[in-house]
Order: C-alpha cells, then sequence, then structure tokens
C-alpha cells in the first residue's frame, strides 16, 4: 500500500511539475503578438514567394502567408519588434504595391513579366512611395 501511495504522489508531482513549467506555456497572444491583413498586389506563385520572403525578413514577424486570390497578406508580428508600417514599406521595396505604399517603378519593372500586376490608379494617386517619409 506504501508503494501505491508514493507512486501515486511522484505521478502527480511530475504532472504537476509539467504544468507549471513556464517553457510549456505559450506566449500569450496579447503580449505583444498582432495579426492583421494587409491588401498586398500580385498575380503568381513567384508573387507569393517574393511577397511572404519581404515579409519574414522584417524582424518580428512570426508568420505570413498571402492568399493569392484576395490579395491579402495575413502576417504575425511583435508589435515591440516591428510595425505594419515597417512591413509595407520591405514589401513595396521587393516590387509589390500594398494598400499604404506602393513600389517604385524600376522595383515594377524589374518583376518577372508574368508578376507585372494592373496597378490600382487608386493606390497610386493616394499612397507613398516606399521610401518617402
Amino acid at each position: 500500500m506504501k508503494t501505491i501511495s508514493s507512486f501515486l504522489v511522484t505521478i502527480i508531482l511530475i504532472l504537476f511539475a509539467g504544468f507549471s513549467n513556464p517553457m510549456n506555456a505559450q506566449e500569450p497572444a496579447l503580449e505583444g503578438n498582432v495579426e492583421t491583413e494587409i491588401k498586398v498586389l500580385g498575380l503568381c506563385g513567384m508573387c507569393k514567394d517574393r511577397i511572404e520572403k519581404a515579409a519574414y525578413s522584417v524582424r518580428g514577424v512570426r508568420s505570413a502567408s498571402w492568399d493569392q486570390q484576395k490579395n491579402l497578406l495575413t502576417v504575425n508580428y511583435r508589435a515591440n519588434r516591428t510595425s505594419q508600417e515597417e512591413i509595407e514599406r520591405t514589401i513595396a521595396k521587393a516590387g509589390h504595391d500594398t494598400e499604404n505604399f506602393i513600389t517604385d517603378e524600376e522595383a515594377y519593372k524589374n518583376l518577372h513579366h508574368c508578376c507585372k500586376y494592373p496597378r490600382d490608379p487608386e493606390m497610386l494617386k493616394n499612397n507613398k512611395v516606399h521610401n518617402q517619409e
């Protein structure tokens, strides 16, 4: 009987230690993590790779996934490391217009012919080029 009770105590202690271990705890979503959708223009799989690679190059970006059909980038980032503005500027530098920043003509011209999306005149008129303040 003594063996069974000591076995149960040991199991309970192991379980308790596993639940209280901070290494097992997930980072709370409210602790600086932001998930947002950003309109990013593009056309194909090469665009998808370029857009996601540009987003991941920004320090603090945790995940990035561009939906080709909707032209939406879903990005999760640490707000204490970066901002939506910085992510959009970086994507615009890579050659893709976003909802707030446009790429310059040189970067757009350098895109592969299948990646040359129709540029939205409204975005061109209302948004800043990525390297303007």
